[in-house]
């Protein structure tokens, strides 16, 4: 059984109010407020674990206060301040729009080198507000590189590559 893609979906930011609410950034855009996950994925002690979501108030565009089941407490919401939050692949497309600027669909893709060759398989697409990187991972290592326009030279839907130009060294970090 293949195992289960989960994908950054936002950001936990400062503990608000004295209920254990969180400030949260979203990272996509929802297809529409009223429709939020009824559950997020949030690192604990290293495995993701379902954080079930009792509220969502919305004060911008992306950006709102959300209050879990479990935390009650500012004390214990600082503990978990700055966390991003996670949603199963399979639930993305139910919340959140398609979006262009969104590569979680390289998942899978072999990573090739035009200098190097093939450099390995895309495990992870880690999309950090500025920048967004390749987790890459072959049997000796995993190396992460920028995804930027300058390095893409070819996507192969069909064959499931990604062809980039990556400047001489990259690689060898």
């Amino acid at each position: 059984m293949a195992s289960e893609q989960n994908i950054t979906v936002a950001k936990l930011g400062k503990p608000h109010g004295i209920s254990g609410a969180f400030r949260i950034y979203m990272l996509r855009d929802l297809k529409s407020p009223q429709k939020f996950p009824k559950h997020l994925l949030v690192m604990e002690r290293g495995n993701l674990l379902p954080w079930f979501v009792l509220k969502v108030e919305w004060i911008g565009f992306n950006e709102g206060f959300v209050w879990f089941e479990d935390i009650t407490t500012p004390e214990k919401a600082k503990m978990y301040s700055g966390r991003e939050v996670f949603l199963a692949e399979r639930d993305v497309t139910t919340y959140f729009k398609k979006d262009s600027s969104s590569f979680s669909e390289l998942l899978g893709y072999t990573a090739i080198d035009e200098t190097d060759g093939e450099i390995g398989v895309i495990e992870e697409v880690i999309e950090n507000p500025g920048q967004i990187l390749l987790m890459i991972k072959n049997e000796e290592k995993e190396i992460l590189v920028p995804l930027v326009d300058e390095f893409i030279v070819q996507v192969i839907k069909k064959k499931k590559e990604i062809i980039l130009n990556l400047p001489e060294g990259l690689l060898h970090l």
